[in-house]
């Protein structure tokens, strides 16, 4: 079992801030996956949600700095959303096929993860299993992606890889990072 690392890659052709990296490691172990990932860059290029009293399921979470995975099994119809608020606020959303048949995943009723900053970073780390989904030694697709929101309020996207005409973490070309069960 090793870590796989990973760099994030803005949609070209959209502004982004200045001197930001979005970088991390995944992992597998059987039906747990360990995921984190780290924004770093000047203070001033990108906004953090403050720390939730009372961290929850939310939606919409996308719409400021967000961490994001997407998650498929070869042969298995439709995928899983994860969304990570450095708020502490999450959501779990099942897809049948790409972008329809969108429900939140009832199979998780908690998500937890932890999320420090530091001096021009936030790290957000997560440790999920992923027994409930019963996808067995199936090997995993990975979409790995963030939103970065700049104190202006304007959006940049990252992922592995752009694949369409637009920003799309759904697409099917976006998942790719492959993690079998001896990883």
């Amino acid at each position: 079992m090793s870590d796989r690392a990973f760099v994030l890659e803005p949609y070209p052709g959209l502004p982004v801030p200045d001197a930001v990296r979005v970088s991390g490691t995944a992992r597998r172990d059987g039906a747990t996956l360990e995921l984190a990932w780290r924004l770093e860059g000047p203070d001033s290029a990108f906004s953090i949600p403050v720390a939730a009293a009372d961290p929850k399921r939310a939606t919409e979470l996308w719409e400021q700095t967000c961490f994001e995975l997407f998650l498929a099994a070869p042969g298995r119809a439709g995928y899983r959303e994860f969304n990570l608020s450095p708020a502490g606020h999450w959501n779990v959303f099942r897809f049948a096929a790409y972008r329809s048949g969108m429900a939140e995943e009832e199979a998780f009723v908690a998500l937890p993860f932890s999320v420090s900053w530091q001096p021009g970073s936030c790290r957000v780390a997560a440790r999920i299993d992923m027994t409930c989904l019963d996808w067995g030694g199936d090997p995993w697709l990975l979409g790995i992606a963030t939103v970065v929101a700049e104190p202006t309020g304007r959006l940049s996207y990252w992922a592995l890889s752009h694949p369409g005409p637009r920003p799309d973490f759904h697409h099917p070309g976006a998942f790719g990072l492959q993690l079998a069960t001896a990883e």
